[in-house]
């Protein structure tokens, strides 16, 4: 688990801050200004800070493996549908939904008591590396 909860999160910082390389790119072809981009961003903030405690709520009510399949199959969808928008509030739902999912996946890390006292130091700053 602790292998997986580490790539994981590099997996998800590479996949938060790809959208800043392809911002210009979406810009123009959606022919948005800085601030309706700025939205977009702030879109995905937002859905970050909203499901802060529902998302730790959903890995203690089901556990952490089963939520964490489902949120990758969830930002992937919404990775993907980023380049189908066409519009601005397509834009603004996609990456609304895309934050949603990249919250849940670092609210519900392994707890210590699943990876075992002794491993809990090292596994904070692996997992946290992203």
């Amino acid at each position: 688990m602790l292998v997986f909860a580490a790539t994981l999160s590099i997996i998800t910082y590479i996949d938060r801050v790809c959208i800043s390389q392809a911002a210009p790119n979406i810009r123009q072809e959606l022919q948005l200004s800085p601030k309706e981009m700025g939205y977009a961003f702030a879109a995905f903030a937002w859905a970050y800070a909203l499901f802060e405690i529902p998302s730790g709520w959903l890995g203690d009510k089901i556990g952490p493996r089963k939520v964490l399949m489902r949120v990758v199959i969830w930002w992937s969808f919404f990775t993907a549908a980023t380049g189908w928008v066409r519009t601005l509030p397509s834009l603004l739902i996609t990456r609304f939904l895309f934050g949603a999912g990249k919250r849940v996946a670092f609210q519900i890390w392994p707890r210590p008591s699943q990876i075992g006292c002794r491993e809990t130091n090292a596994a904070a700053p692996l997992v946290s590396c992203g």
